[in-house]
């Protein structure tokens, strides 16, 4: 409670200083009872642990005084509710105007108190982020050992139709040849009296259709080979897009 017994004679030089001067005697009374009343709310509010009530109180009544004095509630109360850097301002603008304030050893020991335990923290959250940073580029290297560098990457849809095209044509070949040998069969099995223009024009439709479809079967045959070929050895390997984490971001490589 010691603040308090530095903040309650604080109030007999608010009269002196240089914003109250510069204004009529009824505003600064009045300034002067808010600032108290503001004051007495602080002071009840921090006896009952109620902190962030008796800092805003305080705060207030510097603002209507502007008595460096209530800069040591400040700071008592920001350091009581560890906001650090609060009360290291307050305590160091305490100080500034109170340079030869009679606990200048007690508040300069909380100046480094408290700058220590900022630096500590600033230390503390640069470290974790270069931990996670780290923790990032560990794992993204494990992914990248476990994982394959290619994948396979299929011919495509070619080999498949020339497939499917070599098949129709090793069908309509052997059609072919299948009428070819028909005529020729009822050539040679034709009876006797039979018309010779019927008979001549089979005998020479057949060795067409025959030869025809032969043809045509070879080529499909050569067809459904080729696309077979084409499919097994038509592939290749390709890289897989590799993700990287580093200090300035993520980046891929690969191919797309």
């Amino acid at each position: 409670m010691r603040f308090l017994l530095i903040l309650s004679i604080s109030f007999a030089i608010l009269g002196s200083t240089k914003g109250v001067h510069a204004q009529s005697t009824q505003t600064r009374d009045e300034r002067i009872a808010q600032a108290k009343e503001a004051f007495d709310l602080g002071t009840r509010a921090y006896a009952n642990g109620e902190f962030e009530t008796a800092l805003a109180s305080f705060r207030r009544a510097y603002e209507l005084t502007g008595s460096p004095d209530l800069l040591y509630n400040i700071a008592t109360v920001s350091d009581r509710m560890r906001r650090d850097a609060d009360a290291l301002q307050a305590y160091e603008g305490y100080l500034e105007a109170r340079p030869k304030s009679s606990d200048r050893e007690h508040v300069e020991s909380r100046i480094a108190v408290l700058r220590e335990a900022i630096e500590a923290r600033r230390r503390a959250e640069l470290e974790a982020e270069i931990e996670a940073r780290n923790a990032a580029v560990e794992a993204a290297a494990r992914v990248k050992a476990e994982r394959p560098l290619t994948q396979y990457v299929g011919p495509g849809p070619g080999p498949w139709i020339t497939i499917g095209a070599g098949s129709a044509a090793l069908v309509t070949g052997a059609v072919f040849v299948g009428l070819g040998q028909r005529d020729q069969k009822k050539v040679e099995s034709a009876p006797a009296g039979s018309s010779y223009s019927l008979v001549q024009e089979m005998a020479d439709r057949g060795p067409k259709r025959s030869k025809a479809g032969a043809a045509l079967m070879a080529v499909g045959g050569a067809g459904i080979i080729g696309g077979l070929i084409w499919q097994l050895t038509g592939g290749h390997d390709e890289a897989i897009p590799e993700v990287s984490i580093g200090p300035t971001g993520i980046s891929v490589k690969g191919t797309f």
